[in-house]
């Protein structure tokens, strides 16, 4: 089998190393594609000596009269999607479409949608008009535009260049990733490969990607998600067809399950200078889009904790955001007891693993390593910032994680809440088995020791061998 893997930019396939080797094993050529002329990575080692894989650049927009247009339209129905009520309390992912549709139909002219209320003369911005024009309409409205749009995409016909390549190609499978970016281009090589009788997969590449970024325009045969929270998503927020999603797990987090600790914990506190006498509190850091101003937030934080008298003396270790490192390298603790440990990777590395392992527990505004120190088992906690207030509670995502919607991060409505929390969950007062049932419902519900990789290779090799158009039910249901 000859499997093509489109990624927008080689960095995506961190999460996916695993599942591109694990089908070069079983003797499939894979071939990653990815978008000619913008900058990069290399492509990862452990994949480029593979003989089985290979890499290509393509196209990463159309040849024809639509390549602009095409852009445009879609960022359009990327907004419209933001308009819908589900979103009536995420106005910061509101407020960042409306930028984004701002410079696409602009072209950078501008980043902003401006205007004037005809009532009171007031000026509106952003998801101000958003809100004014959603609320112009009737529900039948609504729907009714978003099934005009729908109707739009599907009698844009496939671009002929990219039509050429997949055809030049001949693969048996075409699998495809992130896809849902605002404005994404990666939908035309959905829409090629459906017009050449290709199967296509896409396999969800984050937690929070369906329900933070932009629309399935083009319907895959097979969508591979984590969890029965996606598969939900995929069907009621992108309208895919309930028979084309399959729950497979997130391999991406495979290699973090296997990890044992490399240092003693007493080794481990001499490397950063703490007190091995003393618990560890780690705090995990969020990207730029939920906390702006995190690196202030963690002074005021540290200096709260520091009320408790169980913590007065406690360690803190500080990781930065892989993307977010800058502001932390030339940072001095005004206190014994704190360090900063700088991530080695985008993904979760050993150091993540040793930090969180050594750890009495975890803290974090709203960021995806939280599942890590779940998979070790830590208890993790969190507490509303009003600075980080729409990277929170203004995002649907938010809520996934937290013990009143299921999960088992601990929210904190404020520093006095939170530090009593923290206080027990240092003393060991919480619910392990509360964790591990989390982390087996939400990263591998077919068990939470049977890794994910094999499951979603055997979801593509499935895909591959049932005709495109003629698919009965692929979905794999978690046993």
């Amino acid at each position: 089998m000859k499997v093509l893997f489109h990624v927008n930019l080689r960095t995506f396939l961190r999460h996916f190393e695993s599942v591109v080797l694990e089908l070069a094993s079983r003797g499939h050529t894979v071939r990653v594609a990815s978008a000619a002329g913008r900058k990069d990575v290399p492509p990862p080692e452990v994949l480029a000596r593979h003989e089985r894989i290979s890499f290509l650049e393509v196209p990463d927009d159309r040849s024809d009269a639509w390549a602009d247009r095409i852009v445009q339209f879609r960022m359009w129905r990327d907004y419209l999607r933001y308009l819908d009520k589900r979103f009536d309390n995420a106005p910061k992912l509101r407020a960042r479409t409306v930028r984004k549709l701002a410079a696409t139909i602009t072209e950078h002219e501008r980043t902003h949608l401006v205007g004037w209320c005809p009532q009171c003369e007031g000026r509106l911005v952003d998801n101000d008009i958003g809100v004014l024009f959603r609320t112009g309409l009737s529900k039948k409205g609504f729907n009714n535009l978003r099934g005009l749009f729908a109707l739009m995409e599907d009698t844009i016909p496939s671009d002929p260049a990219i039509d050429a390549l997949l055809h030049q190609e001949q693969p048996d499978v075409l699998v495809i990733t992130p896809l849902i970016k605002l404005a994404s281009q990666q939908p035309e090589f959905v829409k090629s490969a459906r017009h050449l009788g290709i199967p296509v997969v896409f396999p969800v590449f984050s937690w929070d990607n369906l329900s933070t970024k932009g629309l399935v325009h083009v319907q895959p045969d097979s969508v591979l998600v984590w969890n029965e929270r996606q598969r939900v998503e995929a069907v009621e927020m992108h309208q895919v067809p309930a028979d084309r999603v399959a729950v497979t797990g997130a391999a991406r987090f495979d290699e973090f399950f296997a990890m044992t600790p490399r240092t003693t914990r007493d080794e481990f506190c001499q490397s950063y200078g703490l007190d091995a006498r003393q618990p560890i509190i780690s705090y995990l850091c969020s990207s730029e889009f939920v906390a702006g101003h995190e690196f202030d937030f963690v002074q005021r934080w540290i200096a709260e904790i520091r009320q408790v008298p169980t913590l007065h003396h406690c360690n803190v270790l500080i990781r930065p955001h892989p993307r977010r490192m800058k502001s932390w390298k030339a940072y001095k603790a005004s206190q014994p007891c704190i360090a900063v440990s700088m991530p080695q990777g985008m993904n979760g590395d050993q150091l993540l693993f040793d930090t969180v392992h050594h750890s009495a527990a975890v803290v974090g505004l709203n960021t995806s390593a939280e599942l890590e120190a779940g998979i070790v088992g830590r208890p993790v906690l969190t507490v509303l910032a009003p600075e980080s207030s729409g990277g929170q509670r203004g995002t649907l995502h938010f809520d996934y994680l937290l013990k009143d919607h299921g999960g088992f991060v601990q929210l904190a409505p404020d520093m006095d809440v939170h530090r009593q929390q923290l206080a027990a969950a240092v003393a060991g007062d919480y619910d392990a088995d509360a964790i591990r049932t989390f982390v087996r419902e939400f990263l591998r519900p077919h068990g939470i020791d049977r890794p994910v990789t094999p499951i979603v290779a055997d979801a593509i090799e499935m895909a591959a061998a049932t005709p495109a158009g003629a698919r009965q039910h692929l979905a794999t249901q978690p046993g």
